[in-house]
This record gives structure tokens, C-alpha cells and sequence, in this order.
């Protein structure tokens, strides 16, 4: 009986088309395939920032060793576009400003955004800085963040070391500074240009500044060194005890790091001077990597 079960056994296996089953066959395995893919592209970034998050760094180096490094200002950001994207290309170190435990470098006192942020790096790292830093938000896409759109892209296409103090941003602003102008923000960019940036920087641009946006480049080690440690420790001292609030404090700075780092009051940087382009003037991240 046995055998009469295992001949029509044999029979039916020989009688089928295999070749019909090649469609479904493939079908599955790209749905295995896609299925894997998925639970890398989701899973590993989230071990890996939480790892990068626990040491608060992406790298074992001390800063001397390095050529450059990023310093992100953390609030409620998620970060794990950091260690998708950057991790493995620029190292980077977090500053925080919330309650998150697994981030070693807390600020103790929730005031002055990113300013105190990149002030507390340059502060606790004064005596041995990389070649070159850059100061970035915990976000990667904002209104503020255009040509290019994308943070990650504006790191990875930049024209690194090519100047002392380069917007990471095309987004231009103006400010002034003004004693007794009717515009509060006018008034506290006086105020704080006077009490702790004069010493360093001479009297307030008469004519106001122009510059890029929102507080997002990169400096030159040399530049920050021309100004003593206790300048920028003064300035995060001010900040924390102004009775102001330091959406105005803050937005100070935000005007004025160009001119912190060597750069005249009025100053537009060019595009494609800044980051590789390709012939139709488009960033190009292919031709920043050819390069470097």
C-alpha cells in the first residue's frame, strides 16, 4: 500500500509545470527581502543612537586627535538621523538641553537654546579642540535649513577648512543694534553686544548686520582660540542670569557668531563656494566624497 501511495506521489510531483511557479516564487523572495530590509533600516539606527546617545559621542578620540567634529544642540530632537546618515562619516558629539538621561552632556539650566549649547563645547573643550567644529540644531530639516534643505547634505558637500567661519544654510537675516530703538530685539543686541562681546569685538556695527540664518556652521579651531576662554564663558553667564528671555539673548548670538569668528558685519556666502557643486550649480554630495 505503501508503495501504491508513494508512485501517485511521484506521479503528481512529475506531472507539474515548474515553471509556473517562478513567478511565485520571486514574488516571495522580495517580500522576504524587503521585510529584511526594513527591520535593518529601523531596528540598527535605534541601537545605534541609543549607543551613541549612552557615551554621548560617535567616536573614542579625544578632540586633539581629530580634524573635525559636529556639536549638536539637542532639546526634544529625534536623533537618529545622526547615526544613519553621519555616524560613520563625521564624528559628532550631543549637548542637550532636556531631561534626557542617556545623554552625558546636560545643561543644567534650560536657557539660551543652542548658543549655550556651542558655547559649553568650546568652554569644556577650549584647550583641546579638533581643526574644525560644526554647530548644528537636533533637527535635520527646518524652514530655516534651504540650498541645502538637508543638514546631512550640507555636512557631506561642504567645502571643509576652506574658511575660517562657513554658514551651513543660504537663509540670510539682518539685525540691528540700537540703545534706544523702539524694537526690543534691537535693544537687547545693544545691550549684550556692549556688556560682553565689546571687549572682543569693538563697538556694535553702526549699519546692523547681514548674514546667514539661524545658527547653524562651521568654525575654524584658530578662530575660536583668537578669543580668550573666559569670553565665551562670560557670554553663557550673561545669558543664564539676564532677566530677558533668551528667545532675544539667544537670537543675539544667532546674529552675531559670524562676527564672533572673524567675519566682517555684512557677509554672503555663495553657494557653490561653500559646498561642491556639480556643472548646473547643483550641491553634490558624489563630487564632495570624490574630492575628500
Amino acid at each position: 500500500m505503501f508503495t501504491e501511495y508513494f508512485t501517485k506521489l511521484k506521479g503528481y510531483f512529475l506531472s507539474i509545470d515548474y515553471r509556473r511557479l517562478i513567478p511565485l516564487v520571486f514574488v516571495t523572495l522580495l517580500l522576504i527581502l524587503s521585510y529584511t530590509y526594513r527591520q535593518c533600516q529601523y531596528t540598527t539606527p535605534y541601537l545605534q543612537i541609543s549607543l551613541d546617545k549612552t557615551k554621548n559621542s560617535s567616536v573614542q578620540l579625544s578632540n586633539s586627535q581629530l580634524t573635525k567634529i559636529i556639536v549638536v544642540s539637542h532639546f526634544n530632537e529625534d536623533l537618529n538621523w545622526l547615526a544613519l546618515y553621519i555616524g560613520d562619516k563625521i564624528p559628532y558629539i550631543i549637548y542637550t538641553r532636556s531631561s534626557d538621561s542617556l545623554i552625558n552632556h546636560a545643561i543644567p539650566v534650560n536657557k539660551g537654546r543652542e548658543a549655550v549649547a556651542y558655547l559649553r563645547y568650546i568652554v569644556d573643550h577650549y584647550s583641546n579642540l579638533p581643526s574644525l567644529v560644526a554647530f548644528i540644531h537636533g533637527h535635520r530639516n527646518a524652514w530655516h535649513q534651504t540650498d541645502p534643505s538637508d543638514i546631512v547634505v550640507a555636512l557631506r558637500a561642504l567645502r571643509w577648512n576652506k574658511y575660517g567661519y562657513m554658514p551651513l544654510t543660504s537663509t540670510m537675516t539682518f539685525a540691528f543694534f540700537h540703545e534706544n530703538s523702539a524694537d526690543m530685539q534691537s535693544k537687547i543686541n545693544f545691550q549684550l553686544w556692549k556688556d560682553v562681546l565689546q571687549k572682543e569685538l569693538g563697538p556694535p556695527p553702526r549699519g546692523g548686520i547681514k548674514g546667514h540664518c539661524c545658527a547653524s556652521f562651521v568654525a575654524r579651531k584658530e578662530e575660536i582660540l583668537k578669543h580668550p576662554k573666559k569670553f565665551y564663558s562670560s557670554i553663557i553667564d550673561y545669558i543664564i542670569a539676564s532677566q530677558f528671555s533668551d528667545q532675544l539673548t539667544g537670537r543675539t548670538l544667532e546674529y552675531t557668531w559670524h562676527m564672533i569668528f572673524g567675519q566682517p558685519a555684512i557677509v554672503h556666502f555663495k553657494k557653490c563656494d561653500i559646498f561642491y557643486c556639480d556643472d548646473k550649480e547643483v550641491i553634490s554630495v558624489k563630487l564632495a566624497e570624490k574630492h575628500q
